[in-house]
This record gives structure tokens, sequence and C-alpha cells, in this order.
């Protein structure tokens, strides 16, 4: 799910470092490092491993890497899941992916459209019920196809101030998807659907809904026959709509001066505008099977994902629950370089997952700690630079 807002982080934290390739190597003990607050700088010529170790020891909680090119696949983690039980983190570990659930979401939607069981260009307004479509505006014109692609003018529910009062006063309170919706009635529409392009996490909590209704049954049966069996994703799980197997790692915030874990806020994780759970490797594999146009990947399904492309910023479009990146660095010769992915931010966690078709690489970064940029702008530029970094030292070999 993507916030309007990012809580700040730092101090002084418990750390350790592992990884390694195929068999991923592991310190015995944490190591236990101050963060600087100087500013770090990262070199392509330094090994992956050194590399993580670093931005650890600059602050960050926990980090995980995975990377697979046609002649390879490694993984290498640093840091900790879990502060208080000083756990290492593991490649296993599961990640909280946020808006990456989106793109799970349209390549359901676009399936089903296939099958003629959702019409993409009628209004959304005869899968609601009227106690929603009555509160938003335009239900009468907008269609699923508005939703996909952020056209609809829909406001986004996270930008309401109250939302994020409750979230704080309440931090335990069991948030459902209607609810969730409930901030976004009565707002006007920023512009008349499709006559403008805006990200607004309101879309995907409709589409949500409007799948559950046309299904007959919860989305996320049909996303794990569908998508996640298919493609042996076997480490991906839409938490609190399923069992999930395996350690999800705590995802870490300062709020009020003191470093928060969000690994048990129930915010969004029914929702399907960022409810999914998953690992480096399994989110590679999810967007390398849609660049290779794999099952459950078509060739219809992926012109629609990148049709009609609108522009996030200098170096991100947005088509239907995908952006097309094209690297705009001038470390390495990674200028110009194309990568499908989509990115993922919530509390205390970001993912980022890309595969480059050109090159044949999937890339992999996920960690479980977040700094606000207005506020700690030094170490959310190196994070920053830290992932510009791994993706230069990779796609240097190209």
């Amino acid at each position: 799910m993507k916030t309007i807002h990012i809580l700040l982080v730092a101090a002084m934290i418990l750390l350790s470092a592992c990884g390694g390739s195929k068999n991923t190597k592991k310190q015995d003990k944490p190591a236990v490092a101050t963060p600087s607050t100087t500013n770090i700088s990262f070199d392509t010529n330094e090994d992956y491993q050194s590399l993580l170790d670093k931005v650890v020891k600059g602050g960050l909680t926990g980090v995980s890497v995975y990377i697979e090119t046609p002649t390879y696949e490694r993984f290498y983690t640093s840091g900790l899941a879990n502060i208080e039980n000083k756990t290492p983190l593991q490649p296993d570990h599961l990640f909280r992916i946020a808006s990456n659930t989106k793109s799970f979401v349209a390549t359901l939607t676009l399936m089903l459209a296939q099958e003629g069981r959702i019409n993409l260009d009628e209004p959304i307004e005869q899968y609601l019920s009227n106690e929603i479509s009555s509160q938003l505006p335009n239900m009468d014109t907008i269609t699923i196809r508005h939703l996909l692609k952020h056209t609809s003018g829909l406001y986004d529910y996270l930008s309401t101030p109250e939302f994020w009062h409750k979230i704080k006063a309440e931090p335990d309170h069991d948030w459902q998807v209607t609810e969730m919706l409930s901030y976004a009635y009565g707002k006007s529409a920023r512009f008349e659907p499709g006559k403008g392009f805006e990200y607004s996490n309101t879309n995907y909590l409709l589409l949500g809904l409007i799948l559950d209704n046309v299904l007959g049954f919860d989305l996320a049966i049909a996303i794990r026959q569908r998508i996640l069996e298919p493609l042996g994703l076997e480490n991906t799980y839409y938490y609190q709509r399923e069992e999930i197997k395996g350690t999800l790692v705590d995802g870490y915030e300062l709020e009020d001066g003191k470093l928060k874990s969000y690994r048990h806020v129930k915010l969004g994780y029914r929702a399907a505008d960022g409810g999914m759970v998953s690992t480096t490797k399994d989110l590679a594999k999810f967007y390398r099977a849609f660049g290779k146009t794999h099952q459950p990947f078509n060739e219809t399904i992926k012109e629609q994902m990148l049709a009609d492309l609108n522009i996030l910023d200098a170096r991100r479009q947005y088509g239907a629950g995908l952006v097309v990146f094209t690297e705009d660095s001038e470390e390495g010769n990674i200028k110009g370089k194309m990568a499908y992915f989509h990115g993922g931010y919530n509390n205390g966690y970001i993912t980022r997952s890309y595969y480059y078709p050109k090159e044949d690489v999937s890339i992999s970064i996920f960690y479980n700690h977040v700094f606000n940029r207005r506020d700690e702008p030094q170490k959310y530029d190196m994070v920053d630079r830290f992932r510009t970094t791994i993706r230069a030292k990779v796609l240097s070999e190209f």
C-alpha cells in the first residue's frame, strides 16, 4: 500500500550480517553496530555482501537481495528480521510487499476479462452495492479499466488525515476493507474519468471488492490457484485472507521518538491495494514471468498492462498494475536500461523487484526499516544510492 507520508526512523540498533549465493552463509551471532551519521559511499567494485553490510551499519535494520541472471542466481542478506529477538534476516523471510499486490490483482482482473466475466469498459456501479456506489462520484462512468490505470479521478483514501489519526490512536484496530474505503466517501472527484492520471489506492480497494463479487469467493483463492501455484510461488501469501507459512519480518519506523514495529498492525492486509507478503525470490519470479510472457500471462494480458502508459515521474510510467522503469543514473552503464516492476511501501517495509527484459536479469531489494525523506535526508539518500549501486553492479555485466 502506498502511504502519503513516511515516519521518521533511526537510533542505535543491534545488527547482523549474513549472505552469499545459493548456499547462504550466516554469522553465529548478530553484530552490534552504531549507525553512522556521515555520508556513506557505495562502489560497484565492492562485493555484494560488503555493500549490504555497509548499508546496515549506516542504520538500516535489515536488507535482503535476490539476483538472477542467465548464468547465476544469488541471495544476500544482512541485518535483523526482529530487533528484540536479534533474529538474523534470512532469504526465505517474508516481507509485506504492499503495492506490488496491485500487479497480482491487475493480472487476475485481466484474466477474468479475457474470459468474459468482467467488462473492462462498462461502469463499475453494476459490480458494487448501492451503499458503496452512492457515496463515491462518477460511479456511472468510471470503468474497471480506469481503476486499473488510476485514471478514475477518485480521491485516495490514504490522503485523509483522520485515517492516520485513527491508526496512531488505535494501532491494534482490525481494519476492514469497507471501513478503509469509507475515508474516500463524500470526496469530490479529482478529474473526470479518463481525463487525467493520479495514483489512488481507492481504485484497487474497489477492484478487490469487485473481484470478490464476480468470483463469488475470496479473490485470494483465485490468486493462489491461478497465479501463485502455476508460477511455483510457494512463499507468497495474501495475509489475513489465508494462513501463511513462514516468518514475516518486523518492519520498523520511528514514531514519537521510539522505534516501532509495524509487524502486527492490521492495516491493509485484506485489501487489494497492498495485502500480500512474499520473498525476494518469489516476487522476482512473478515479474520475470510477466516479462517473458510465461503462463499465466499471455500476449493479450501483457499488452493491456502496458497499453497507454501514464507518467509517474522522470523514470516511471504506469500501465495497468505495472510500472515501466527506465534507469537515469550515470553510475556504471545502466542509464537508459528498462525494467518492469511496481514497488511497494507499507509502514516499515520497502520492496522493489525489477525485471530487465533485454538483459534477462531480475533484481529484488527488500528492507524492513524506512527513513523519512524530509527529516532524515542523509539516510534516505543513503538507501537510494545503495539500491542504485546494487542495480548498477549487476547490470555492469551486460
